[in-house]
Formats: C-alpha cells, structure tokens, sequence
C-alpha cells in the first residue's frame, strides 16, 4: 500500500510540474496582448493599490464597474500584491490565473480521491483527471489569460472538495459555505451555478443533514457573512450582482420576439387570434430556445473541431478539447450513467447539467467561458474512459495518440495564435501607446478613435497613468451601448471620441 501511495505521489507530482511549465512559458507574451479585460483588470487593481478605489473612484468595490459590465472584482483583488512586486504588466495581471489553473489540478485529484471512496480505481481515476485538467486545451487557455473564469472554477472546485471532507468534519463545512459564498465574487455565473450546486449536495447528502438539522448553522452562517458584502453592494446598486448580463439575455434578445411575430403572420387570418397565440407563446419559444442553446454544448464540432467562435476564446485550428478525447468521453459518460445509482456519479452529472445553464440563458451561444465549469465532470468522464485501457499495447496506442494531439495544440497556441490572430487579442495597442507617447509632448491633444477595444484603458494600463490623476479627468457620460457597454471620452490630453470622422479632425 505504502509503494503504491508513493507512486501516486509521484505522478501528481510529475503532472504539476508539467502543469506549471505549460501555463507559465511565455505568460507575459502568449496571447500576444492583453485583451481588454485584462487591462482592465490589471489597471483598477494597480488603481486599488494606489488609491483603495477602482478607475471610478469607487471605495473597496463588491463589483467593478469597468466598461459598464460590471465586473466580479476578486481576480482583481488578486492581482494587487502581484501589481505591488512586479509592477503593473502583463505578468502580473494573467499570474493569480496561472497559479490557481495549477492549483485546480491538484485540487481536482485531491476532490477525487475523497469523492470516490468506494470504487478500488479511484487513484487511478483521480490521476487521469488531473492529467487530463493539466493538458486541457480549454482549460489552458483560461489559465492563461485573466478571464475570470479558471479564478472563478478553482474556488468552486476548492468549495465542493470542502463539503465532501464536511461531511465528516463540521469544520471543512463551515469552510465550504463560505468558500461558495467567495466564489460569487470571482465570475458571474457562479452566482448560478453556486447555489445550484449547494442544492445538489444537500439532495444527495440530505439523510446526514436531516439527522441533525443543527450542523448547518454554522456553515449557513459563514456562507450568509461571505455574501453580506454582495448584498450590501445589490442594495445600493442592481447592476451589481449580475452586470450586463440582461443585455446578453435570450429575453432580452429580440429573437423569439420576431419569431413569434414570424410564426403569428405565417398563419395569417384564418386561424382565430387566440388559438395562434395559444399555440405560439412566448413561454413555450423561449424554453425552445434555452434547450437549443444548452444542447449547443454538446455539438461535436464545437467541442473537438471548431471551438468557440467568440474572440480571444478560440485555439486556431481546432476545439476546445482533443479530437481522441471524444471517444473516451462517451465511454466515461457511460460509465457514469449506468451507474447512476451512487452518490458520485450523480453529483458529476448534475455539475455537468448545471455548468451549462447560465450560457443556456444567453443568445451567445455555444460559449466556452460560460460553460467553464463543466470541465470537471468532463476530465472525470475522460479519465473514467480511459481506463478500459487494460493492456499494454492499448496503453501506448492511446499515449502516442494524445502525445501527437499534445504537440498540435502546442504549435497551435504557441506558434499560429500570435503569428496569424493576433488581432483576436487586440495586438497592436501597446506598440500605438508608445510611439504615441514619444510625440505627445509635441500636441495638445491625441485623438484615438474609439472603434476597437476600448482604447483609453490601454493608455493608462502601458502610461502607468496616475490613478488619482484619472479619477479626476476622466470624462465619461455613463451612457451605455447597445451592447451594455460605457466608453470614456477622454483624460488629460488623450480624447477618445465614438463615431470619429477623421475628415473632421483639425490638424494643429
């Protein structure tokens, strides 16, 4: 027993290693640029460190409202004592996404091993998808870049081993609530998928709760402290809790809306008018179009040939996940589903079912950072697929098969994305704010059209632009856009005008 725990030791240790050289090589530099977000993000936490308020002036913020969507603020908060060492980069920005990517696949064997107690593989289950977590192009290129989504899964991940080990430790549980109630600070559709999944487990494990009703006060408790913040923040301001997420809506979409116009004119007059609208309602579209958005995941050619079609969450040439781990995939699944009947099994389904509702909701669809989450269930029903591999030959067929497809994600991300996509990550704006930077002592006034990526916030992310002195001269309308979005017109000297008619602009 003790040879065989040394050798698990072992190879998660060798997984690790392998996990950190591939999410820390070129970190600064792959992607090529920091895309908005992330600039965003880096400069309110630079912003924070200087002056305890965000680029709005907004004290200690629950929610960033950055371009006006509103951003989860604790990848942010993350980013600060980095910010502090290494100065504002790009380093320091994607470094709190890296670290906890690395750390959620320890985190996953760890949640394994305690899960599946009862079934004799579970070491080597657990080992497999940790590996699997450790070479996923999907999560790879979350963990990458400071999208919120590998800070936000990693603290759900951490809350749901925490209640496993709660189950026999009130200690661990108390950690686990408040941990899920942190996680709602980290990415918007955990304030979904969280308390969706706290209902899960308290289904599955209800015969220990019901026991003894009074074990969970205290973990109420800590997980009411954790969000009491939130709260607070909800009161003062709605768009707090969920952004702008009602302009990504399906209701807020026009689309079932002119369907039904669509289908009502198709019938014409015929038909009496309350019979046309009884058969198309817009309850009865609009759950048409929410299971057509959540069975969008599940395209094969979203998940092994294409990927997400939404810039920068793409991997040029292929999808979000190797072609050869379909067929083991679908062997997991099975293996999960005809065993329904434990506790496990059914917890990884329903995670699997619950990550894909909050981008069920959206018309953006399929959406990969949405739907990030369900990559714990799918690395577990990968790993569980590729235990029928028994015997030697199967066993070096398969490892020559993931070692090529290893190596065309490699050339793929580290090679074609910057040589031949660059613009999929807003390359070029650093370039602009230093040569534009060199002149400007020269001009009264720089003109930036604002057309591509909201410019203003890479001069003050590569100008290292005095948060204080910004707080001050930004010019802002607090309009949105149709699409949710706020633009800023101008600071100091640099103006950022929308609709911008160069012929317009006067030369000085």
């Amino acid at each position: 027993m003790e040879f065989f725990k040394s050798k698990n030791l072992l190879f998660i240790f060798l997984i690790l290693i392998f996990a950190v050289i591939i999410r820390f090589y070129r970190l600064d530099t792959v992607p090529v640029s920091l895309y908005t977000d992330e600039a965003n993000q880096g400069y309110n936490a630079f912003s924070l460190l200087q002056t305890g308020r965000d680029e709005h002036g907004i004290f200690s913020p629950v929610s960033l409202r950055s371009f006006g969507d509103w951003k989860p603020p604790l990848q942010t908060w993350l980013m600060i004592p980095f910010v502090k060492i290494i100065g504002l980069t790009e380093k320091s920005v994607r470094l709190p996404s890296a670290i906890l990517g690395v750390a959620s696949v320890y985190l996953l064997y760890l949640f394994l091993i305690n899960l599946i107690t009862d079934f004799k593989q579970r070491y080597r289950i657990a080992l497999l998808s940790a590996w699997s977590l450790a070479v996923s192009p999907w999560h790879i290129l979350e963990s990458r870049s400071a999208m919120l989504v590998s800070v936000g899964m990693f603290f759900l991940l951490l809350a749901v081993y925490l209640f496993i080990k709660g189950i026999r430790n009130k200690t661990y549980l108390i950690l686990s609530f408040f941990t899920f109630g942190f996680s709602l600070y980290a990415y918007y559709g955990l304030r979904v998928v969280a308390p969706l999944l706290i209902l899960l487990l308290g289904v599955l494990y209800r015969r220990r709760f019901l026991q003894k009703p009074r074990y969970l006060f205290l973990p109420l408790a800590a997980l009411l402290i954790s969000i009491l913040p939130l709260i607070s923040g909800f009161i003062r301001n709605g768009d707090v809790l969920f952004g702008r997420a009602k302009t990504i809506s399906v209701f807020y979409d026009r689309g079932v809306k002119l369907k039904q116009w669509e289908l009502i004119t198709q019938d014409g007059t015929d038909a009496p008018a309350s019979l046309v609208r009884f058969y198309h309602n817009k309850p009865y579209l609009y759950l048409r179009r929410i299971t057509a958005n959540f069975l969008s995941h599940f395209d094969p050619a979203y998940l092994f040939l294409n990927g997400d079609m939404v810039q920068p969450f793409r991997i040029p040439g292929m999808g979000i996940m190797y072609l050869a781990d379909s067929l083991f995939l679908i062997v997991g699944a099975y293996w999960l589903l005809s065993d329904f009947r434990h506790r496990p099994n059914k917890l990884l389904i329903g995670w699997l079912i619950i990550s894909f509702i909050p981008a069920s909701l959206t018309f953006m669809v399929p959406a990969s950072n949405r739907t990030f989450n369900a990559l714990v269930p799918f690395m577990v029903m990968i790993a569980a697929g590729l235990t029928i591999n028994r015997n030697k030959t199967a066993v070096i067929v398969t490892s020559l098969i993931y070692t090529l497809a290893t190596a065309y994600f490699f050339r793929q991300y580290f090679i074609n994305l910057n040589s031949y996509h660059s613009d999929w990550w807003n390359y070029g704006w650093k370039e602009t704010v230093s040569q534009t930077s060199k002149i400007a002592g020269h001009y009264d006034n720089i003109v930036v059209a604002d057309f591509n990526g909201m410019p203003y916030i890479y001069y003050l992310f590569y100008n290292r632009y005095s948060p204080a002195k910004y707080q001050t001269e930004a010019i802002r309308t607090y309009t949105a856009d149709m699409f949710g979005f706020e633009h800023v017109e101008g600071f100091g000297k640099y103006l950022f005008p929308n609709n911008l008619d160069w012929s317009e602009v006067k030369r000085t």
